[in-house]
């Protein structure tokens, strides 16, 4: 690994006095001991730091390598704009290792289990928790709790800012080894949405759907009825599939008992409760099997995706689809103007009065900036960690690219996603080929504040696309969430073991019967089938697996 150039000097200064003073013999008057020399050699590089927050971080430059692995997008990151205006401010060279997100998990369980050219930071997509406690525990990885004490300024207020980000990074023995990417998307912690199109209720003459009767009801008159107007009743696909966030139980269920997917946890007063049993889990998957056998769900539901989904909603004759379940309105090729004509339907309210939305915590990363072993400048390369926050909190917008080219500050009038006065404008999109951000992969800090102070376009529709769903998810999600909320878990090594092996079972068990009930491959009507379905999860560990997420959670809660 690289030194800093002042450790270096001292260096070649040890190694001469070692030569002039022999070997094993006693030091002249003036000489150092081995201790005193490591001890002078730190306060060297110790003394080139800056005070915390303040820019350069280093008076002599130093140089870090650093593992990265942003998307495939990104191009050559020695000539990337973000690098070289970072290197520049904070005077450190980054000596990078590039992966991509598309495989980084891959080449991050190789890297780790062979720990042969380990960088000096880890800035990436994530290392999980898992592998912090295993690598954390054999000393590969460097505890940040003394250092984030003494000059993480940043870190702290990060951690200040919401209880459970500190706590979703303190492992059971009390250490922390990685910075979290927190990512406040508003939409996203309410993710699972229904979309309609407007046009079918209007050529229809009907209501938005507020309960299960309601949308079966509407899902029927799709059918039956030429509903998107084209002259064929027959062209209709009432309920279909796009990509993220779009499973068949996720909004559906949720009108007879609380889903969040996984496992199926929900918290009843502190107590972490299996759903994937209730008599109303099986109440809500013989709903959903009537809409299936009826054909109101597309008989290729299960294998669909966005792609699938723009076949529909682009058809040459007019949108096949009437509701699509997805997170975003990805499913509409966005040149198309049918796009605007889809709207978000409510939580629906159950036979039982349940209208729930599955609704998560802030988006917390794992493990996004991590210090290894072979780093010997740890106190300035965690500076580097908490500095990248110190961008966010401090609207260093050119984590965006270069001022009033690839991004602007916000002009009088314009509006944020919360209809806010915006402080900036993005004038070309991280999101696709560029070579100006170093994109997501970092250990952000998109606080609402920050993301929401992006003036919304309305003229392009990536921008109004977000502001649509900021509002539908203020106006029709928001509050429908359950009274606690399942935050991210620790586990201990050995916990963890245990965990990963039975959810591994458990929730591909779950996800293969809710298809399978659904479809009717397996009939939810047949008492006899549902107590083997309910009996073959405990065989897998369902009870002891929600033992080891009820220890976890009694440690944070």
């Amino acid at each position: 690994m690289k030194k800093h150039s002042v450790v270096a000097a001292f260096l070649v200064s040890a190694l001469l006095t070692s030569a002039l003073t022999g070997c094993g013999g006693t030091s002249e008057s003036g000489s150092s001991t081995p201790a005193e020399s490591s001890a002078t050699e730190a306060a060297s590089y110790l003394d080139n730091m800056t005070a915390p927050g303040e820019y350069p971080i280093v008076k002599e430059q130093v140089t870090l390598s650093v593992w990265i692995d942003p998307p495939s997008w990104i191009g050559d990151l020695d000539d990337n704009y973000f690098t070289k205006y970072y290197e520049e401010k904070t005077n450190i060279d980054f000596e990078f290792t590039r992966s991509n997100m598309e495989d980084h998990n891959d080449k991050m369980n190789l890297i780790l289990a062979s720990q042969a050219d380990l960088p000096d930071v880890f800035i990436s997509w994530g290392i999980t928790n898992a592998q912090q406690i295993e690598y954390g525990s054999q000393g590969v990885f460097v505890p940040l709790n003394d250092l984030i004490e003494e000059y993480g300024l940043y870190t702290k207020q990060v951690f200040a800012y919401e209880d459970t980000i500190e706590k979703s990074v303190i492992t059971p023995d009390g250490s922390i080894y990685g910075l979290p990417a927190v990512n406040e998307c508003y939409h996203c912690t309410m993710p699972y949405k229904a979309w309609v199109d407007k046009t079918w209720l209007e050529n229809l003459n009907l209501e938005m759907p507020e309960t299960t009767d309601d949308f079966y009801n509407m899902l029927k008159a799709f059918k039956e009825q030429d509903a998107n107007g084209n002259g064929d009743p027959n062209d209709e696909i009432p309920l279909a599939r796009g990509g993220w966030s779009s499973e068949i139980d996720m909004f559906l269920m949720n009108a007879f008992t609380y889903n969040a997917g996984g496992a199926r946890w929900f918290l009843d007063n502190g107590t972490v409760v299996g759903n994937a049993v209730t008599p109303e889990w099986r109440e809500g998957l013989k709903y959903m099997n009537k809409l299936f056998a009826e054909g109101l769900i597309d008989p290729e539901y299960m294998i669909s995706d966005n792609e699938t989904a723009k076949l529909l909603t682009g058809a040459e004759n007019g949108n096949r689809a009437g509701v699509v379940l997805n997170g975003a309105i990805q499913f509409v090729d966005s040149s198309l103007d049918v796009k605007e004509n889809f709207v978000a339907i409510p939580p629906l309210t159950g036979p039982e009065g349940v209208h729930y939305t599955a609704q998560y915590p802030i988006s917390l990363g794992q493990g996004n900036f991590v210090i290894t072993k072979e780093c010997e400048i740890p106190e300035i390369a965690f500076r580097l960690g908490d500095s990248l926050y110190q961008c966010y909190i401090e609207n260093d917008y050119h984590l965006f690219g270069e001022e009033n080219v690839d991004w602007r500050y916000a002009e009088e009038g314009e509006v944020g996603l919360d209809g806010q006065p915006a402080k900036y404008a993005i004038l070309h999109s991280g999101q696709e080929p560029n070579n100006f951000t170093w994109s997501e992969g970092i250990n952000t800090f998109l606080s609402a504040d920050f993301r929401n102070s992006m003036a919304v376009d309305i003229t392009n529709w990536d921008s109004y696309h977000e502001k649509i769903l900021y509002d539908e998810t203020a106006n029709k999600y928001e509050g429908n969430g359950p009274a606690e909320i399942m935050p991210t878990l620790f586990y201990t090594q050995e916990e963890q073991e245990k965990v990963t092996e039975i959810e591994t079972l458990v929730n591909k068990y779950i996800t293969e019967s809710i298809t399978a009930y659904i479809t009717g491959t397996r009939d939810i009507n047949d008492d006899n089938d549902w107590n083997q379905y309910v009996e073959e999860l405990e065989k897998m560990g369902y009870s002891e697996l929600r033992d080891l997420v009820q220890a976890s959670y009694d440690r944070v809660k």
